[in-house]
């Protein structure tokens, strides 16, 4: 594997990082997962805007600008067309002279930008299968700025834990009665409106989660199509009672939860809105979403 390291490509075993590093120390870092199909990123407007924005947040120099290139000379170095591409910016590891753990720091640091990609399946072959997952609510202990894709995913890994010693492949956050997302992906769900299915993901504003890349691509597609979707607070009773639920994601695509808490969704398997929405993603993407 080749990967990208402050501006080289080089074998992943060549890479090296100071232990020193911010992100290792503070987990002072954002990161972005990108998604490319026949040597096309997916999104990588959206990726770059969303990364430009952590950085701000955080007050981190680096020119976002550049993930969409950088993503294209990593793949062309490891003769990959269908892959999952990762970015991680840190502020990097003090120069000499500076103080190792100081929360502050009062001069510059040189960020240390990382980045490598693996294969993935390729669309056709997406296209034929729609995952599904079994999954358990939990309640949501993670910091309240989740809207910044930061590396520090400890509350995601601890409820991951939880979930596995469930007995379950995932868990749901749910923030003061609020559904807000899963350990890695955003969420949708169909609930029954008399004799209606209205579809729903949680308002970003509703509750601490990220702005997906790929959840803006399916709410873009759904209401191309006319499909009844909505933005907005979701109760955790309302989760309780739906008919469908289904995780979106960069690596996930459209998941569908099969079981939810115990409670068995439907049969078992993906329902009529998965279908749908996963259809609409893969169609998407290949018209150059």
């Amino acid at each position: 594997m080749l990967v990208h390291l402050n501006s080289r490509i080089l074998p992943l075993s060549d890479a090296r990082i100071s232990p020193l590093d911010r992100g290792f120390i503070f987990g002072d870092a954002l990161y972005e997962g990108l998604r490319a199909f026949d040597g096309r990123i997916v999104g990588a407007p959206l990726h770059a805007r969303r990364l430009a924005e952590g950085l701000k947040e955080i007050r981190l120099d680096w020119d976002a600008s550049r993930l969409e290139a950088m993503s294209l000379e990593l793949l062309a170095a490891n003769g990959l067309k269908d892959a999952f591409i990762y970015w991680q910016v840190s502020r990097g590891a003090p120069g000499p002279g500076q103080p190792v753990r100081a929360r502050l720091l009062k001069t510059d640091v040189r960020p240390t930008v990382f980045g490598y990609c693996s294969p993935t399946p390729t669309l056709t072959e997406c296209r034929g299968t729609i995952p599904t997952k079994s999954a358990m609510t939990v309640t949501d202990t993670r910091w309240k700025k989740c809207h910044v894709k930061t590396t520090s995913l400890l509350g995601a890994i601890m409820a991951s834990f939880d979930a596995d010693a469930a007995g379950v492949d995932d868990a749901i956050f749910v923030a003061d009665g609020r559904v807000s997302e899963g350990t890695s992906a955003n969420l949708f769900a169909a609930v029954q409106r008399d004799d209606s299915v209205e579809i729903v993901t949680p308002a970003l504003d509703s509750a601490p989660m990220l702005a997906g890349v790929t959840r803006d691509v399916v709410l873009a597609a759904a209401r191309r199509a006319g499909l009844p979707i909505s933005e907005r607070p979701l109760p955790a009773d309302e989760l309780a009672r739906a008919r469908e639920v289904m995780l979106c994601g960069t690596l996930t695509m459209i998941t569908a939860i099969t079981k939810l808490d115990g409670r068995v969704l439907g049969d078992g398997r993906p329902g009529e809105t998965a279908r749908r929405l996963h259809g609409l993603l893969i169609d998407a993407i290949a018209s150059g979403a």
